[in-house]
């Protein structure tokens, strides 16, 4: 067995057994990223097209869809956007809904909140001017056949709500699409081209994607248990029953491999008496720190 190929099994044997002593539901995707993502890697999921909660990670495909745009014409990333008080008290995570209304923001600089802070005032902002419509259309051209965008504002829900009351999306929806922005951001053509043609977004604009997702600030989850300033381009989610994290993980080489994880129906309290919603996190970390070390010899 060639020695990628021993190493990606060993991965995948080590995710499913952390997955498997957990009282909670967890699906992943793992995506090998051979030469940069420029040639097809291998892949494997468990839960790879079971609908989760979508939570924050949704905000990557939002913001591919305002790229979009901009690529299109009709938005422009220049553009000042004036934060107001409409949504201040409907949003949860954030910086903006902390300061005075009437605050003006480029577009570029509101949708990097958006992704860096999951500011969802923000993202209200983004959403006003892309449309639910525009980013659920992006994901049906992307393949994402397992996303629904249903909100803009995510409503307050109940921890036992039906899945199919919030946004959802699948693991090997959200790896697909961070693998596109990926392959999208090589200039060139092959796989980067279709990359480009399925987002509607050149390589420049997926390149300034791939940017902002490795300035997130949330670090409590997938790079947790890595080496300090190890390069991740991901963006995590909490739902009111969930966490999730997904992203593309880097090496000196370039990208190697994209990892998303959603878990769901988290119970208040785990067995060894930590919060469910902490647990995951370190669930999460820990499926992170195993990929980690089998995909970086």
């Amino acid at each position: 067995m060639h020695s990628s190929t021993s190493r990606f099994a060993r991965a995948v044997r080590r995710l499913n057994a952390l997955c498997d002593a957990q009282p909670y539901v967890t699906g992943w995707c793992l995506i090998g990223l051979p030469d940069g993502g420029r040639a097809e890697g291998m892949r494997a999921d468990r839960h790879g097209t079971r609908a989760f909660p979508a939570a924050s990670t949704r905000k990557v495909a939002v913001m591919m869809a305002a790229l979009r745009a901009v690529h299109r014409g009709e938005l422009d990333l220049d553009a000042r956007v004036t934060i107001d008080g409409r949504y201040r008290d409907r949003v949860f995570t954030g910086l903006l809904q902390h300061l005075d209304p009437g605050l003006s923001l480029s577009l570029r600089d509101a949708v990097t909140l958006m992704i860096i802070q999951s500011d969802n005032l923000s993202t209200a902002h983004v959403l006003d001017l892309v449309g639910l419509d525009a980013v659920n259309d992006l994901c049906a051209a992307a393949g994402l056949d397992g996303t629904r965008h249903r909100h803009a504002l995510i409503p307050e829900l109940a921890p036992d709500h039906p899945v199919d009351a919030s946004n959802v999306t699948t693991p090997g929806d959200q790896a697909r699409l961070l693998e596109l922005i990926v392959r999208g951001s090589a200039a060139g053509g092959g796989t980067g081209g279709e990359a480009n043609r399925l987002l509607g977004c050149p390589p420049e604009l997926c390149s300034f994607a791939l940017d902002v997702l490795c300035r997130q600030q949330f670090r409590d989850a997938l790079p947790a248990f890595l080496p300090y300033k190890t390069k991740i381009a991901h963006k995590s989610g909490a739902g009111w029953r969930d966490v999730s994290d997904g992203g593309v993980f880097f090496g000196d080489d370039g990208p190697r491999y994209v990892l998303a994880v959603y878990t769901d129906e988290l119970p208040a309290v785990l067995p060894d008496g930590l919060p469910g919603f902490s647990g995951a996190r370190v669930h999460i970390a820990h499926l992170s720190r195993a990929c980690w070390e089998e995909m970086h010899p």
